[in-house]
């Protein structure tokens, strides 16, 4: 049962292909990707492992690779690091189209 871990990397693979054919840069240096990545990842793995103690979220044993992290399994952390990284991406895209058509 791959299914979670499947999903994040089509996701990832779907952003870093449209990055890429959409010359979309999201970040303007090494530091600034980083530092934006950090602060996404520190306030999604705090809200997660919040809502799994409180129990709103659990992950039955057997939906996941088994590498369990604190109170979150593996796929939770990788989810806070990819799907900001492709909500950001297709804003950014969105955004540049819909610019273009505004002026």
């Amino acid at each position: 049962m791959l299914e979670y871990l499947i999903i994040l990397i089509v996701l990832l693979v779907a952003a870093l292909v449209l990055e890429k054919t959409h010359y979309v840069h999201l970040f303007h240096n090494r530091k600034e990707r980083l530092e934006i990545t950090a602060l996404f990842f520190i306030i999604g793995v705090i809200w997660d492992t919040f809502a799994i103690w409180r129990g709103h979220w659990v992950f039955p044993a057997g939906n996941n690779l088994g590498i369990v992290i604190g109170l979150m399994p593996l796929e939770e952390y990788l989810f806070a690091l990819i799907v900001p990284y492709f909500i950001i991406t297709i804003y950014k895209i969105m955004d540049s189209k819909f610019r273009g058509r505004a002026k």
